[in-house]
C-alpha cells in the first residue's frame, strides 16, 4: 500500500499571540524539521492564510521558508482552501469566491510563486454541492471530502472519483484510519499497518487526514509514531494519485463535514460542532453572523471594485473607506472555530466565543448607513452570546 498523508495548519484569526506561538514551538516549526531531516516523505499540506499572515506577525519566518523550500523540493504539495476558515457550505457563493481568492493572494505573499495549488481543502471538510460548483469553476482539479458523505458504497481507494457532471476529482479520506491517528487508537506504525490491511485491500492507497497540529502538540510523542509511518509505507501527494490510479466512476457526495457520520449526514446532523439543534448558543451566533452577511454585504455595490482589491487608495470617501475596513473585519469574523468552541461537546471557551462575536459586531457597526434597528439587534444578539453562555457553561474554558 501506498500512503498519502494530509495535514490541515490553522489558527483562527481571534487567537490569542502566546497559544499560537506555543503551538509554532510545539508542532509547526518540530514539523518542518522532522520534514527537513527525511527528504523522501512526502505530505499534501494545507495551510489557511489566517495562519500563514499570523506566523509572518508573530515572527515564525523559519516555518514559512521550511514549507516554501518544501514544496519547492516537490515534497510538500500546497492546497487551496478558505483565508478565514469558514464552513463554505453555509455561505454565500460570492462570499465562497472571495474567500479563495483572498487565501491565494495572501498565501502567496508569504509563500512566493511556489503556491500554485492544485487541490482544494474546504474548512472542517465542510461540503455541499455549492462548494463543489465553486471549487470547479474556480479552477481546481480536485477536492478532499469525508469518506461517510460518498454516495458510492462501499467506497473504494483504488481509483479516483469524479464530482457528478464537474470536471473535478474528488478524494475521500479514509475516517477510521485518520482517527486511528488523530485519537491514539494505534500506537505505532504497525498496529496501524495491521488496521489498515483490515480496513483495505492490497493495491488500495491509504488517504489520511488530519489536524497538523496533532503531532507535537496535541499528542506530545506524535513524531514518533508519524516517523514510524514514513518509514512503514511509501508517501505520495495526493495529487500523485491521479496519475496512479485509474479514473473511476462518477460520485456525487452529501453534504457533510468531518465531524459527521454517513448516519448523521442522511439525518441531516450534519454540524455537531457549529450548528447543533440543541444548542442554545449557536442560533443567537448564527443570527448575528447572518446580520453581518446583510449588513456589510449590502453596502458593497457602491466600493469601486478595484478598491476592494487594493488597487485605488485615493478618491475614496470617508464612507467608502470606513465599508471597506468593516468588508476587512467581516473576512475574518466568518471563521467557523467561534460556533466549535460554543458547542460544549465537549469543547468550550468563552473568550474565544466571545472575540468571534466582537468581530461580527464591529463589522456591522462599521458598515455606513447600518440602521438603527440593526444596530440594536447586533448589540443585543452579541450580550446574550457573551453573557449566556458563562451562565450555561461558566467562565473557565473546557479544552476536552
Amino acid at each position: 500500500m501506498i500512503w498519502a498523508p494530509f495535514l490541515h495548519l490553522y489558527q483562527p484569526p481571534t487567537q490569542f499571540p502566546a497559544v499560537l506561538r506555543k503551538i509554532a514551538e510545539e508542532s509547526y516549526e518540530p514539523l518542518v524539521s522532522f520534514l527537513e531531516r527525511n527528504p523522501r516523505a512526502k505530505i499534501t499540506l494545507n495551510i489557511n492564510a489566517s495562519l500563514t499572515s499570523q506566523l509572518s506577525e508573530l515572527g515564525f519566518e523559519d516555518v514559512l521558508s521550511g514549507i516554501r523550500s518544501l514544496a519547492e523540493k516537490g515534497q510538500v504539495e500546497l492546497v487551496g482552501s478558505a483565508a478565514f476558515h469558514p464552513l463554505l457550505s453555509r455561505i454565500p457563493f460570492s462570499e465562497i469566491s472571495r474567500q479563495v481568492r483572498l487565501n491565494e493572494e495572501i498565501n502567496r505573499e508569504f509563500l512566493g510563486e511556489v503556491y500554485k495549488p492544485r487541490g482544494f481543502f474546504p474548512p472542517e471538510m465542510a461540503y455541499s454541492k455549492k462548494v463543489g460548483d465553486a471549487v470547479a469553476e474556480l479552477g481546481y482539479e480536485w477536492i478532499l471530502v469525508e469518506d461517510a458523505c460518498s454516495s458510492v458504497q462501499p467506497l473504494s481507494f483504488d481509483k479516483v472519483y469524479r464530482l457528478d457532471k464537474l470536471n473535478l476529482a474528488v478524494f475521500f479520506r479514509h475516517r477510521k484510519l485518520s482517527i486511528a491517528i488523530a485519537f491514539n487508537q494505534v500506537q505505532n506504525a504497525d498496529e496501524f499497518e495491521a488496521l489498515a490491511k483490515k480496513e483495505l485491500k492490497e493495491g488500495d492507497f491509504i488517504l489520511t487526514a488530519l489536524d497538523g497540529e496533532t503531532f507535537g502538540h496535541h499528542h506530545k510523542d506524535g513524531f514518533a509514531i508519524l516517523e514510524g509511518l514514513y518509514g512503514k509505507f511509501e508517501s505520495v501527494t495526493i495529487s500523485e494519485l491521479v496519475s496512479r490510479y485509474p479514473k473511476g466512476e462518477e460520485n456525487d457526495p452529501m453534504e457533510s463535514t468531518w465531524a459527521a457520520t454517513s448516519q448523521d449526514c442522511k439525518k441531516g446532523a450534519i454540524y455537531p460542532r457549529w450548528d447543533h439543534p440543541g444548542s442554545l448558543l449557536h442560533p443567537k451566533q448564527w443570527e448575528l453572523y447572518r446580520l453581518a452577511l446583510t449588513v456589510v454585504g449590502g453596502y458593497v455595490h457602491q466600493v469601486p471594485a478595484k478598491a476592494l482589491d487594493g488597487k485605488i487608495k485615493d478618491h475614496l470617501t470617508p464612507e467608502q473607506r470606513k465599508w471597506i475596513k468593516a468588508r476587512f473585519l467581516l473576512d475574518r469574523a466568518l471563521h467557523s472555530d467561534q460556533f466549535w468552541w460554543a458547542s460544549h461537546n465537549p469543547h468550550w471557551h468563552p473568550a474565544m466565543v466571545e472575540r468571534g462575536a466582537d468581530l461580527l459586531l464591529k463589522a456591522i457597526l462599521g458598515t455606513p448607513e447600518v440602521s438603527e434597528s440593526e444596530i440594536t439587534r447586533a448589540k443585543e444578539l452579541y450580550h446574550e452570546i457573551v453573557t449566556e453562555g458563562v451562565k450555561l457553561y461558566g467562565t473557565e474554558p473546557v479544552i476536552g
